[in-house]
């Protein structure tokens, strides 16, 4: 398994560099508020945006959280960690599945469960890419609630780089956008570091400083670069 499938974060406390975004998620959990509204993460390529929108997902449908944090061990958490999807979620890639059809077999699916009060979550991915017609066939499922409460039916996890490109009246359905920031070179090359050290990788801590400001805050590609040197005949990273 590549090492940025791996270290991939499971838990918000696995997510390094998103402090206060991170708070605020653990607390809609613990206060179990978390389905009253959809949410939108915006920031760059690779800064975990989909990756934070995962990890609420499973904490939202754990059935039993741990302090905000979903717990790996139920059905739905380890239904969606071995197959990226459960009864209850799907992850959409708004890239390929942009279209208004695709948007109609979401309604449909969720006009079946108002009769037994199930929610589901939706994430979608390059969520900037979401036409005008699939977001408006979004719009009143996005409002709809469990009978007797204010929790959604539909929570949805828009995640985009470009969020000037989202209609207004998305935001409004939203608790207020979250802003994933870059990861600064420092705080990867302390990841990288931990990384090296589980996995035996000879490293220099100069080096693991420069893959961090090479890589412009994408954790992913610093993984990556990191095992790419390592496969190469047991060099140590120095010479990245």
């Amino acid at each position: 398994m590549a090492l940025a499938t791996r270290y991939r974060p499971r838990t918000f406390g696995d997510v390094i560099g998103q402090e206060g975004t991170v708070s605020v998620l653990r607390q809609f959990v613990r206060q179990g508020t978390g389905f009253h509204q959809s949410y939108l993460f915006c920031g760059g390529r690779g800064c975990g945006k989909t990756t934070l929108g995962r990890i609420l997902a499973r904490a939202l449908l754990c059935e039993d959280p741990q302090d905000g944090n979903p717990c790996d061990v139920c059905a739905s958490c380890v239904s969606i960690l071995e197959r990226g999807s459960s009864e209850c979620f799907v992850e959409v890639d708004a890239a390929t599945h942009s279209g208004k059809d695709d948007m109609r077999a979401i309604v449909a699916l969720l006009q079946f469960d108002t009769f037994s009060g199930r929610r589901r979550i939706y994430l979608f991915d390059e969520a900037h890419r979401l036409t005008k017609d699939a977001l408006d066939a979004l719009l009143k499922p996005m409002e709809d609630t469990v009978p007797g409460g204010e929790d959604k039916l539909l929570v949805c996890i828009f995640c985009t780089t470009e969020p000037e490109k989202m209609r207004a009246t998305i935001f409004s359905r939203c608790a207020p956008r979250f802003t994933i920031r870059k990861v600064t070179p420092a705080d990867i090359a302390v990841r990288l570091e931990h990384v090296c050290r589980a996995e035996g990788i000879p490293y220099e801590a100069e080096a693991l400083e420069l893959v961090g400001e090479a890589v412009e805050s994408h954790i992913r590609d610093a993984l990556k670069a990191v095992e790419g040197v390592a496969t190469l005949g047991g060099v140590t990273v120095e010479g990245v």
